[in-house]
């Protein structure tokens, strides 16, 4: 397409929620599904979504021009960039995240209002336990698929000096950090540590990985001042990764100064996110907190590199991943 012109950047932020709601409106409909087993025409695809014809083909027709389609003689059928997302076999599934960014959108139109009062207005519905499993499990698989991705840009970046050690990963969520890097480095072992629901589904849903029989497992609350995690002492690397953006400043660097505590001498302090100072996702991604935490935020590399020295630790670098977080490492001397 050529240079983006000010002018070009500023349509695409304007416009940009047509390409969502297209996206959204095909998914919604099953139409990935379908075209994943194979070609199909448009008079066919339309009628088993439930499409009027005419319409529908000029919608499929905007779903090749984003990339996600492509046309053939035979029908419409996955491009290659769409079956990374989209399909039995993608590589990178994205149906999980489609779902739940839908429950952000009341959040976001709540920014105005919540930039006049200073303080959080959206809020959640008290949940059955149920409800808050089930909320659970959705919020997991959609942060899983964003971090299997994050994982393998990180870990070819962070290489341990060593074919063997102990790797910690406190609020490790999925688990998709830990077991990437666990693949990488078959002779580490891992010990991971979260709420007792996050170890109970991740010890569920990945006992059959074969990494897990090489990871230890803890419940720990990392907001408390306290932590009783023998099991993940004497790291030679500790990752953080994507878990300070959800507290303020002295939440944060309490459990950064105790996270440097569990660390072996000369391991090494990785704290993952997303920073302000690193591009639109950092700058974004702190109003996302602003809007749906109580006092969450996306920290500086110069804040974050000041909070891993104010825990002891000696400032190692910074590392910016293709997709737009990025990581701050430290070490224990």
């Amino acid at each position: 397409m050529g240079e983006m012109t000010p002018y070009l950047k500023f349509k695409s932020l304007l416009t940009g929620y047509r390409q969502y709601r297209l996206l959204e409106a095909a998914f919604d409909a099953g139409v990935f599904d379908i075209v994943g087993a194979g070609s199909v025409t448009a008079e066919a695809l339309c009628g088993k979504v439930g499409w009027d014809v005419s319409f529908g083909s000029r919608a499929l027709g905007a779903l090749c021009v984003l990339g996600f389609l492509e046309e053939t003689p035979q029908g419409f059928r996955l491009s290659r960039h769409g079956a990374l997302f989209f399909g039995t076999g993608a590589p990178h599934p994205m149906a999980g995240t489609l779902v739940f960014e839908k429950r952000l959108f009341d959040a976001w139109e709540l920014l105005g209002e919540t930039l006049k009062t200073g303080e959080r207005v959206y809020s959640a519905t008290e949940k059955s336990e149920a409800e808050y499993k089930k909320d659970l499990a959705q919020y997991i698989e959609a942060m899983d698929e964003a971090a299997r991705i994050r994982a393998e840009e990180l870990w070819a970046l962070v290489m341990p000096e060593k074919e063997a050690g102990r790797f910690v990963e406190l609020g490790f969520g999925s688990g998709a950090y830990s077991l990437a890097f666990l693949d990488r480095h078959p002779g580490w072992s891992g010990s991971l540590a979260d709420l007792d629901d996050v170890v109970g589904f991740f010890a569920e849903k990945k006992a059959h990985h074969p990494a897990f029989g090489r990871i230890g497992l803890s419940c720990v609350n990392l907001l408390e001042e306290r932590w009783d995690l023998p099991g993940c002492e004497g790291a030679d690397l500790l990752l953080l990764s994507n878990l300070v953006h959800c507290q303020g400043d002295d939440e944060t660097l309490g459990i950064v100064r105790r996270a440097a505590a569990l660390l072996a001498g000369g391991g090494t302090l990785v704290v993952h996110d997303f920073y302000r100072d690193r591009g639109e996702a950092g700058g974004l991604y702190d109003l996302h907190m602003m809007l749906n935490t109580y006092n969450g935020k996306a920290y500086t590399t110069g804040e974050m590199r000041a909070m891993v020295e104010a825990a002891g630790l000696v400032f190692a670098g910074d590392l910016s991943l293709p997709s737009g977080s990025c990581a701050v490492l430290a070490r224990k001397m």
